[in-house]
């Protein structure tokens, strides 16, 4: 397959319509909003067959747009149909499916990339349905576009499952928030007696049942540790002994804003431990489900936990919609943007950004993780910060390599194999160390 400017997926829509005339090859994009999605039909030409229509989300409104593609094909005796939707969150996935049922080459496109083509026709800063769709128009004819997540059965499940912990987790660490800051009004210096936070379930307990240091400062240690057991909660002597001196020295706001802290804390600790419920729960269910997956081998790589693989998993979808470990990198947005004139290029480098969140965030976890566990990885690490490497940008590199390893895992299905890695990286490792010390302001990137 020839190479072209716009990468591996440009190539194969043109190899697929080198020989047809662009009059008979259409185009669809489709912007999707909550309820109601807009698209047009134009040809290669850029010409518009079909002006803008709106349509509902819904199976009937899916069913004018399957209509208005067949007929518009039918007339003008087209002979390739390419159906761009933008990435809108959940809300573009049913539409798709549907499409793709019904027999449409279906991609998604980059709401980042839109943005782009609607600068390039000069309306940057004009965003309406229908301009986009025209941007998108460029983009199709172009060859643009990433093949759609295959979705079914337990993968969908963790898709679904893994987008739900994501949200509890958020919600978690804000209430966590919200908590410490409470707790600071109602009991001060309580919360520094714990080094886990509120991960630990006696500073939890004590927080919604005695968040009052005068109280506290009056009781035993005993008396405190005979409470917490009241409560189902193990405390012992000594952590008790250190609560009640903190108490002592607790240097507290007017008793009004105390005690209004301390009300409000019962309750809010109560919506805390439900969200560790239900965190616990995702958990337990993203264990059942990884087996059943794609990423369910990724656990055979040390430092890969079944979090790690199940977020990796479900960013990444499924493996075979991606050319190569690269193309799936790039959709990351982790890939590294340059930018050169007249043989001059800027210093700093920095990731592109134009691509899955999801995925991005999930390739840094697999690295951290990794690096932890795998002396190969943590080794290599060490070098690029040996090398003058930020942090975030040491962290970066390792990502990248581990989601080669993890792509290579996924793909062929087979268990990690030490030997195999080490034979597969015991050149590039030389060659890392050369090209850092011939120039460590541009290696290992």
């Amino acid at each position: 397959m020839a190479s072209f400017a716009g990468g591996v997926a440009q190539a194969g829509y043109v190899d697929r319509i080198r020989d047809l005339a662009p009059q008979r090859c259409l185009v669809v994009p489709v912007d999707v909003g909550k309820r109601t999605a807009v698209a047009l039909v134009a040809d290669h030409y850029g010409q518009i067959i079909v002006a803008p229509f709106e349509f509902d989300l819904t199976v009937s409104g899916a069913g004018k747009l399957v209509t208005t593609i067949a007929a518009t094909r039918q007339r003008v005796g087209a002979e390739s149909v390419r159906v761009g939707i933008e990435a809108a969150g959940h809300y573009h996935q049913a539409l798709a499916t549907t499409l793709r049922s019904n027999g449409f080459d279906v991609v998604e496109l980059n709401p980042y990339q839109v943005k782009m083509a609607r600068a390039q026709l000069g309306a940057a800063r004009v965003k309406t349905d229908v301009r986009d769709c025209t941007a998108m128009v460029e983009l199709l004819v172009r060859g643009q576009g990433w093949p759609l997540h295959r979705q079914d059965g337990a993968m969908a499940e963790q898709v679904v499952w893994v987008a739900h912990r994501r949200r509890k987790l958020a919600a978690a660490q804000a209430l966590g928030s919200q908590v410490h800051a409470l707790a600071d009004l109602a009991f001060p210096g309580l919360t520094g007696c714990f080094t886990t936070g509120l991960e630990a379930k006696t500073l939890r307990m004590l927080l919604a049942t005695l968040p009052d240091p005068a109280r506290v400062t009056a009781m035993s240690a005993e008396e405190l540790v005979h409470h917490a057991r009241s409560r189902q909660v193990r405390m012992t002597r000594p952590k008790a002994a250190q609560v009640i001196a903190a108490a002592g020295e607790a240097m507290c706001v007017p008793d009004a804003q105390r005690a209004a802290a301390a009300r409000l804390l019962a309750a809010e600790v109560e919506v805390f431990d439900a969200l560790q419920r239900d965190l616990a729960a995702c958990d337990q269910r993203l264990a059942q489900l990884l087996p059943d997956t794609p990423a369910g081998v990724l656990t055979s790589i040390p430092g890969v936990g079944t979090l790690t693989a199940s977020y990796y998993g479900a960013a990444l979808g499924d493996p075979a919609r991606f050319a190569n470990a690269g193309a799936a990198y790039r959709y990351s947005g982790l890939a590294p943007t340059s930018y050169e004139s007249a043989g001059r290029r800027t210093a700093k480098v920095k990731i592109s950004k134009v691509g899955s969140v999801e995925l991005r965030q999930a390739m840094i976890a697999l690295g951290t993780g990794i690096a932890l566990h795998h002396n190969d990885f943590a080794a290599y690490k060490r070098r690029l910060v040996d090398a003058g490497k930020k942090p975030m940008v040491a962290a970066i590199a390792v990502a990248h390599r581990a989601h080669r390893l993890a792509f290579a895992v996924i793909r062929s299905q087979q268990p990690y194999d030490p030997a195999k890695w080490a034979a597969s990286t015991s050149g590039r490792q030389r060659r890392d160390r050369s090209a850092m010390a011939a120039d460590p302001a541009t290696a290992a990137t």
